[in-house]
């Protein structure tokens, strides 16, 4: 799986950034909680 770097001025975020950043937390957080149900896929 490839790596995903965004750089994000959080400083004055614009609506797209805030967009993008909350939907980024999404799937970061669902991923996070598919591993903790699926452990011997992260052996």
């Amino acid at each position: 799986m490839p790596t995903i770097t965004l750089r994000l001025e959080l400083h004055k975020p614009t609506q797209a950034k805030q967009d993008m950043y909350q939907r980024m937390t999404e799937i970061n957080t669902a991923f996070a909680n598919w591993l903790l149900v699926h452990p011997e896929v992260n052996k």
